[in-house]
């Protein structure tokens, strides 16, 4: 804590006048910060992992200078032995890790304004897929062989070592089996993504029922148009239904309920592989479980 004081103090050029926690996740602490100048309050976000904090620094100077919706400035990073600290813009409102619905004043207006945000990071394009920082692929599907393979090689790894169940390993199975089927019909179109686009990272204005902010992207890509689809589903997003409302105003490909399921499963055991350990592994399941009745519902090999 108090390396914490003494490095907002020095970035920020200010004395403290407060701090108290906000909240926590699985891999940070938040704390909010008063001082006595200009910004007025800060956020300090705290973690062991050093470089996913670099990167999310990275990723949401990126997104915020291309967006029309808010992404917290960032001011300053720093470490301290095995800690580290992000320091960020404080945005006013109900974190959707809390928001509860009858909060909300117009629910049909915070999924609207919710779904308008996501269309547009997505107007965000480029010639190729890949990282946001140097996209180098000609298509998705190149693209996400090639980061399939290394989910792949992880979880047989942990399968193996009596850490991930069989139905797991069997659905990943049935998506190398079938990626050339899943993958056929995938727009040429690359478009920008945050990575984590769900309700918990997400902060409320409840009055004007819409977003005021979004933190914490991981993994910010150019990917193709479905492909943060599998974030609508979660949260708050389950109870407003904004992934059957984006089926509703959009065409969606014929394989999309599908590949839902399976950028769901590959993204968690990705964050598993970043992390080195998780506590989601009933989610995962979850996940696999739903993927193999899609695999059913369209026939492919098993």
């Amino acid at each position: 804590m108090d390396f914490l004081m003494s490095t907002v103090e020095k970035e920020m050029n200010s004395k403290i006048k407060n701090v108290y926690p906000i909240g926590s996740g699985a891999t940070a602490s938040c704390y909010c910060i008063e001082i006595f100048d200009y910004p007025f309050k800060i956020v300090v976000k705290t973690s062991p992992h050093y470089r996913l904090m670099l990167e999310e620094m990275k990723m949401n100077n990126f997104i915020r200078e291309r967006v029309h919706f808010k992404i917290p400035e960032t001011y300053f990073i720093a470490k301290n032995d095995d800690i580290s600290y992000l320091g960020m813009e404080y945005i006013e409102g109900v974190s959707g890790r809390v928001l509860r619905l009858n909060q909300v004043k117009d629910k049909k207006h915070l999924a609207d304004n919710i779904l308008k945000c996501f269309t547009d990071i997505q107007s965000v394009k480029y010639n190729k897929f890949g990282s946001y920082e140097n996209p180098t692929y000609s298509t998705w599907k190149e693209y996400y062989w090639d980061f399939f393979c290394v989910i792949y090689d992880f979880a047989s790894e942990k399968y193996n070592s009596g850490e991930l169940d069989k139905k797991t390993i069997k659905a990943l199975n049935y998506i190398k089996n079938n990626f050339d089927e899943i993958f056929s019909d995938i727009s040429n179109e690359a478009v920008l993504s945050h990575g984590d686009f769900w309700t918990p990272n997400m902060i409320f204005d409840t009055e004007k029922s819409e977003i005021a902010g979004v933190v914490d992207p991981f993994n910010t890509r150019f990917v193709e148009p479905e492909y943060e689809l599998f974030c609508l589903t979660l949260g708050l997003g389950q109870k407003l239904k904004l992934y059957k409302k984006y089926k509703k105003q959009f065409n969606v490909s014929k394989y999309c309920d599908l590949k839902v399921e399976l950028y769901a499963l590959c993204n968690e055991i990705d964050w598993w592989m970043n992390l080195g350990e998780i506590d989601t592994i009933g989610y995962i399941k979850m996940r696999a479980k739903r993927l193999i009745r899609q695999m059913k519902k369209h026939k492919l090999k098993r």
